[in-house]
Parts: C-alpha cells; structure tokens; sequence
C-alpha cells in the first residue's frame, strides 16, 4: 500500500512543481516585458517557484526517509509503522494535489490575461 503512495505522492509532487515553475517561468517573461511592476511580478515569481520547490524536496527527501527507515529496520516499517506512514502519504497527496489545483488554476488565470493584451500586474 506505501508503495503505491509514494508512486502518487511523486506523480503528483512532480505535476505540482512543473505547474509552479510554469506560473512562474511565465511571470518572468512578463515581468521582463513590464517595467512599471517587474519588482512585483519577479517576488511572485520566485514564490512560485519557492513552492514548486519546496513540494519537489518534500517528496524527494521523504522517498529517502521512507527507504533508509526500511532498510535499517529489515523491512519492520511495513509492520509496526505502516498505519503512520500511510496517514503521513495520505496527508501529502491531499496538500500537494491542493496545491497542483490552485498552480493550474492560477495557470489559466495567466494565460487568460496575456491573451487579453494585458500584464499579470499593472
């Protein structure tokens, strides 16, 4: 069952993080093209990119955590901690997809205005 959480967990990190790093490539563009807000658009920016981060390390060091806690114990995770780490996957999956949610949903917001002719910011 673990093992196919952290399947979900990766899928889902590595789409949150790839929606982060859009928003955020895509507001550096902008804020390259916009002078009046670029201070603006480039903190944003790096916030979205702070957060796609933080979701890439989140799943990477916790896959780590998850194999040398294994390995060390002789394979006793599965049996004496397998309800927390299970409750600890399904916790991430829910805040990671949450946050892939509001990535996409801030993506269309994006694209939505540049194909008005206008900037994210001003």
């Amino acid at each position: 069952m673990t093992h196919m959480l952290t399947i979900i967990l990766q899928l889902a990190s590595w789409a949150c993080t790839g929606l982060a790093w859009t928003n955020g490539a895509i507001l550096l563009w902008d804020g390259f093209a916009n002078a009046e807000s670029r201070v603006i658009t480039f903190a944003v920016a790096l916030l979205f990119c702070v957060i796609g981060g933080i979701a890439f390390g989140v799943e990477r060091s916790l896959s780590q955590i998850y194999l040398c806690s294994d390995k060390i114990s002789g394979g006793l995770v599965k049996s004496k901690s397998s309800r927390a780490w299970t409750i600890l996957y399904v916790c991430l999956i829910f805040g990671v997809l949450l946050t892939g949610v509001v990535m996409g949903a801030g993506l269309v917001a994006i694209i939505g205005r540049l194909q008005n002719g206008l900037h994210i910011f001003g």
